[in-house]
């Protein structure tokens, strides 16, 4: 299976969870708080986080419904770790990084705008470290990719084509096996 990945699923959750997750947006409101895992300044902050979130429970929800889908393609049971929110604007580039170093760590990253132009960029890219290649994920709201979370991967930023904030949320799950090797990292950079 390590050669199928990104793993992209479309209509990932129900449209009624979905809004439920953007309305969630609108409440809490963003704050330029996060930062690349790679960065050569110590206080770069270069993209959006979600401020403290008032429904936690609606991160769930979403978290159970991805958890569930994706056991169906990698066919063993998976462990939540965590929900990382992440924007950006036009000019906020991210860098290549990975979530955690472990095997059998996954990364799902949902795209959460519910209106987007795929001529307006914020793809995903992965580095396929088998093929040596790199891969292109467009950004299709309610869709979202699949990757090892040890894999090189991010999000590019929108182009000047929009004024509009790429949103996604990256939902972190562990195999059983490997679970206890990242426990400890579950509420690093997450809002839940």
């Amino acid at each position: 299976m390590k050669n199928n990945y990104p793993i992209v699923i479309k209509d990932v959750l129900p449209v009624s969870t979905f809004f439920s997750l953007r309305d969630e947006f609108k409440h809490t409101g963003w704050g330029l708080y996060n930062y690349s895992n790679n960065s050569d300044k110590e206080n770069e902050r270069i993209s959006w986080k979600l401020n403290e979130t008032n429904d936690k429970l609606i991160f769930y929800q979403c978290a159970s419904i991805i958890k569930f889908k994706l056991q169906k393609y990698l066919k063993q049971d998976l462990i939540f770790i965590r929900a990382h929110s992440n924007g950006a604007t036009f000019g906020q580039t991210c860098r290549f990084h990975v979530d955690f170093n472990e095997d059998n760590v996954w990364t799902f990253v949902l795209f959460t705008e519910k209106n987007w132009n795929t001529q307006w960029g914020g793809e995903f890219i992965t580095f396929d470290p088998i093929n040596q290649e790199y891969k292109y994920t467009p950004y299709i709201p309610n869709s979202g990719a699949l990757v090892p979370s040890n894999w090189q991967h991010y999000g590019a930023a929108p182009n000047d084509t929009t004024d509009k904030m790429r949103t996604t949320v990256a939902f972190s799950y562990a195999s059983l096996q490997s679970f206890n090797d990242v426990k400890d990292y579950s509420i690093v950079n997450s809002f839940l």
